[in-house]
This record gives C-alpha cells, structure tokens and sequence, in this order.
C-alpha cells in the first residue's frame, strides 16, 4: 500500500521519515521493545496501516507541539503525548476558523489536494474527540524502547509548550518547529501563543549545554537531517545579529499574521515588532514595506 499524501523514507534501519504534503517530518523510531512516533501531521490521511507495515510493536504517539500541521493527525490515534502548555494550542486549532486559512495555504501550494481531500468535512468535523487520550509531557521524561532511550527536553520558544526529542546512545534530536535549516521558524504570532526570544535563548543555551550528546538533527521542516550547526546559528541570530541588524529584514505576510523575516548564517525566522521590542527593551521604529511583500511565503 502506497500514501497518497505522506512520504516515507527509511533514513536507517530503525528511523523514519514520514512527510506529509511535502511539508512536515514526522519521524518513526523504532525500538527493540517499542517504537515512537513523533508528531502526526495534519492528519490528512490515516498513516496507521503504513506504520503497521514498518513495525509490529506498540506505538508511543508524543507531539513536539500543538500546531495545526504537527498536533491535528492526533485524532486517528487512541493515545497521545503532548507537553501541558501546548494542549490549549492543539484544540484551538482544531477549530474552522484556524483550519480553515491553513488548508487555503496548503492549497496553494498544492492545488490537486482537492481532488483528493474532503476539504468541508475536514474544516469542520472536529479531528480531536474524547476517543484520543492525552497525556501530558515533562521536561526530563525519558521513553524505554528496549535498546534505546528518548528524553523529553521542554525547549519553548516557537511555542510554550515546544518538545524535543533527544535518542540515545544514537545522539539523534528530533527538533520539532524550534530548529531547522534555511526554512523560517515562525516567531512572528502573538505573546499568548508563542514565547519570548529571551525564552528561546534559554532553551538554546539548554541545548548547548548538551551539544556533546547530540550527533545529529532531525527537524519537522526543511532539510532532514540537518547538516548545519542549527543550534549555534540560531544563538547568535537572536544574540547578537537580530538587535544589530533588524531594520534591514523585510516584511511578510503568512496566513498566520505579518512580520518579519530575519536570515542568519542557516537560522531563518519570522518576528513581529512586538517581540522585538520586548526583546530589546525599547520601541522600534521603521516604516512598513508598501506594494508586495519582498518575502514570499
């Protein structure tokens, strides 16, 4: 049996890559007791009888955060692990009016999906039922597969709530929205839903401090892996580069609100005015971009 909307790719004999509408990675770790599914997409399409044919043994469904494109494809599964402050993020945007502005921008890019997609039922039947148990994530948890270990880090920044996902002894670290290579990570949405850069710079550091147990980054968008030093760029984006040089990024209008966009070495993201004002601790002043913006997304 072959996906319609999903990509699987075996990156080694006991991790995969599962890529829906082209867009977002979710990986398939499998253990010698137990395998973990990280993230679960739109959920689009139900990926349950192709991870029946990579794995027999029992599936952990854990989420690195509530987003519509990471947290939405939780409904097929019976139970799913998401971190407390990022639950709140899951159900509302199982909701018409945040679906509906995403499955417009994935149409978009793909206009064929609807031919293939019901996409009224899919805005408003609610994907999230009673059926789906969560359970809540923590900092430090660790996940048993049998031959290998998977850490639960809390590293908020793109939301609250944002998990990664550390493997060992392999080092592999499953990063979610918080990381990745020469693809924007939004930053650019409102205070309630996603942190402060302070707050990334915390997370960051936390990393760092594990830099000698981490061999290898996996992120949700963009290249996978990643072979850039993502960790460190994206520190010394937000350190030292965004307050030297913010006037010069360009503004950008996503269907998830405008800001700007901001590149540095492989670290891309999206901000707002507001939060770099917090950021800075002063009022920023520059005149928005007029006509079309100069950053397609």
């Amino acid at each position: 049996m072959k996906p319609l909307l999903n990509e699987i790719v075996k990156l080694s004999e006991d991790c995969f890559r599962i890529t829906e509408t082209g867009s977002i990675h979710c990986y398939l770790l499998i253990g010698k007791t137990g395998a973990l599914l990280i993230d679960t997409g739109y959920g689009y399409e139900d990926i349950r009888p192709f991870l029946r044919e990579l794995t027999d043994r029992p599936i952990t469904v854990v989420l690195t955060h509530g987003d519509s494109d990471h947290a939405l494809g939780a409904g097929r599964f019976d139970e799913v692990w998401i971190h407390p402050l990022d639950y709140g993020k899951m159900k509302q945007n199982d909701t018409p009016e945040r679906k509906r502005p995403m499955v417009e921008h994935r149409l978009k890019k793909m206009p064929e999906l609807s031919s293939i997609l019901d996409i009224a039922s899919y805005i408003e039947t609610p994907v999230l039922t009673d059926q789906t148990a969560i359970r809540f994530l923590q900092d430090g948890q660790i996940f048993d597969l049998g031959d290998r270990t998977v850490e639960c880090i809390h590293t908020p920044g793109h939301s609250y709530g944002h998990m990664m996902f550390l493997e060992q002894p392999s080092g592999r670290l499953f990063a979610g929205d918080q990381l990745a290579q020469n693809h924007y990570i939004w930053h650019h949405l409102s205070a309630d839903e996603q942190a402060s850069f302070g707050v990334t710079l915390a997370a960051l550091n936390k990393l760092k401090a594990r830099a000698d147990s981490i061999h290898q980054i996996l992120p949700a968008h963009g290249a996978s892996p990643a072979d850039q030093p993502l960790i460190e760029d994206l520190y010394d984006a937000l350190k030292y580069d965004l307050p030297k040089t913010w006037k010069n990024d360009s503004y950008i209008h996503t269907a998830m609100g405008d800001g700007y966009a901001h590149q540095y070495r492989s670290a891309w993201f999206y901000y707002n005015d507001a939060r770099l004002e917090e950021y800075l601790g002063e009022p920023v002043h520059r005149e928005k971009n007029s006509g079309s913006d100069k950053v397609k997304h």
